[in-house]
């Protein structure tokens, strides 16, 4: 019997951000898919994963490093689960017979996780949750759950009530191997902030303004997110990075088009943070 077809790497010509309703790549409901393709190595300090997520490498090689241990994908039958916050090193190769790196990036909402707990919390084994990167073979049934899911979000005809029950499935068939994502706490500040900035990283934010959209005074805000031990301006730049190297590895977008969509009218300014947060240029 011939194996199973792996989930593919297809990319469209305006390669963005996805979203089941097929809005833009600011708005976050569900889960967001990237479909990341490199033609040169490239190797990012401290790249965050912001929500829990999922990790197939279709073509090429990944390695990540993290506190919890180090890994390599080269098999797209291997699917890597990286918990919400966890902090990376990551360098990605085009493969020896491929002239390009292209992988799977698919990120789920804390909303859907307190849902699926909500749903069939009854059912979870009383194994702990997710708190560090694992691999476990993409094998037939759990492909199809996840390509199943992928349809839908590529797909601008699927409501997102479809899309839940999609990804309701892709949750069990990961939870039925011992694959469980920790249900998401009440957020805090920082996190409200970070959520509020991330639907819009190429406004001009203010704390001010921010504290409004969080109703919390600008000095309230300042506060208590240096209880927290971050300041304003470190979240924000963290969002805006983040979104730049995503928008590097998904899109034709010129580096000026990049800066402009992450808030920065400087070209110069907005390469030299980039370099200066993950430790390579942002050129094409």
């Amino acid at each position: 019997m011939d194996r199973f077809k792996p989930v593919t790497a297809s990319q469209p010509d305006d390669a963005r951000w996805l979203l089941p309703s097929g809005a833009s790549q600011q708005a976050q409901t569900l889960c967001l898919l990237a479909r990341p393709h490199l033609i040169h190595a490239q190797h990012a300090t401290g790249f965050r994963f912001f929500e829990a997520t999922l990790l197939v490498v279709t073509s090429g090689r990944l390695t990540l490093e993290c506190a919890d241990g180090s890994w390599t994908l080269t098999d797209p039958h291997t699917l890597m689960v990286v918990p919400k916050n966890t902090l990376a090193d990551i360098e990605k190769t085009p493969g020896q017979n491929s002239p390009k790196f292209t992988s799977l990036y698919l990120a789920l909402a804390p909303g859907l996780i307190t849902e699926f707990h909500q749903r069939y919390g009854h059912m979870l084994t009383p194994s702990s949750p997710v708190t560090e990167c694992k691999t476990l073979e993409l094998d037939e049934d759990l492909n199809d759950a996840l390509q199943f899911c992928i349809r839908g979000i590529d797909s601008r005809t699927v409501s997102d009530t479809q899309q839940t029950h999609r990804l309701m499935g892709l949750l069990l068939a990961l939870q039925e191997r011992s694959i469980v994502f920790a249900r998401p706490s009440a957020p805090g500040l920082a996190e409200r902030l970070t959520q509020l900035l991330a639907k819009a990283p190429e406004q001009h934010w203010t704390a001010a303004q921010a504290g409004r959209e969080l109703a919390v005074s600008e000095a309230t805000l300042r506060r208590r997110l240096a209880e927290e031990g971050i300041s304003f301006s470190t979240v924000l730049t963290e969002i805006r990075m983040h979104h730049a190297m995503m928008l590097l590895q998904t899109t034709h977008f010129s580096l000026s088009q990049i800066a402009d969509a992450c808030g920065y009218r400087s070209i110069s300014r907005f390469s030299m943070r980039f370099k200066r947060r993950f430790g390579f240029s942002p050129q094409r």
